[in-house]
C-alpha cells in the first residue's frame, strides 16, 4: 500500500513524496487523512535545522502532531466501521525504502495512514479540520482544569494552543 506524504528531507527541504506504507495487522485502522496539524514550535525548529537533538529525531521525516479522517478499513475486532471519522494522534507507519527510513515521529501528514485503533477516537464528521484539534484542545482544557486552578489574567503566546487557552478562558467567564 503507498501514500502520499509531506516529507521533511532536511531543513528547508520540504515536499510531497510517495512512501509505501506498513501493511496493517489486527486491530490496525487504515485511514484517509482529511485535515492535519503541524507544531508551530517543534516542526518549526525541525524546519529551520534548529531542533536541539532527542532520540528518534532525524531527517527525513514525516510532519504533523495530530490529523484526523475516515476510516476506510477496519477489522470487526477493532470496533470501528469503514466511514467512521477519528482524530489520530500522528503514526508511525511508513515502510523503508531504498533510501533508509523515513521517521514517522509525528507522521501526522500522509494522505493515509496506518495505526492501531486503541490510538484511533471516534469524532463527530462535522468537526471538519478542527477535528485535528482534539489533542491540543484537551491539553488547553486539561491546563484550566484541576485542584485550586484559577482562570489566567495573562495567556503568553499566540499560537494555536494560546488561542485554545484564550477561548477556553474566555468560554469559562473571564473577561476577554
Amino acid at each position: 500500500m503507498q501514500t502520499t506524504a509531506v516529507i521533511l528531507s532536511g531543513p528547508k527541504d520540504l515536499g510531497l513524496g510517495c512512501l509505501g506504507l506498513v501493511d496493517p495487522t489486527a486491530g490496525d485502522l487504515v485511514v484517509e487523512i482529511a485535515h492535519s496539524g503541524i507544531s508551530t514550535g517543534t516542526e518549526k525548529l525541525f524546519w529551520s535545522g534548529t531542533m536541539p537533538p532527542f532520540p528518534g529525531m532525524g531527517y527525513p521525516l514525516v510532519p504533523g502532531y495530530e490529523a484526523c479522517g475516515e476510516v476506510v478499513e477496519a477489522a470487526p475486532e477493532t470496533g470501528f466501521r469503514v466511514g467512521d471519522t477519528v482524530f489520530v494522534p500522528g503514526a508511525n507507519c511508513f515502510a523503508d525504502d531504498a533510501g533508509g527510513p523515513v521517521r514517522g515521529l509525528f507522521g501526522g501528514a500522509p494522505s493515509r495512514l496506518v495505526t492501531s485503533a486503541k490510538r484511533a477516537v471516534r469524532i463527530d464528521a462535522g468537526l471538519g479540520a478542527e477535528g485535528a484539534l482534539l489533542a491540543l484542545a484537551a491539553t488547553a482544557r486539561h491546563a484550566l482544569a484541576g485542584f485550586n486552578t484559577a482562570l489566567p489574567d495573562l495567556i503568553v503566546g499566540h499560537g494555536t494552543l494560546g488561542r485554545l487557552l484564550a477561548r477556553l478562558t474566555v468560554a469559562a467567564g473571564a473577561p476577554a
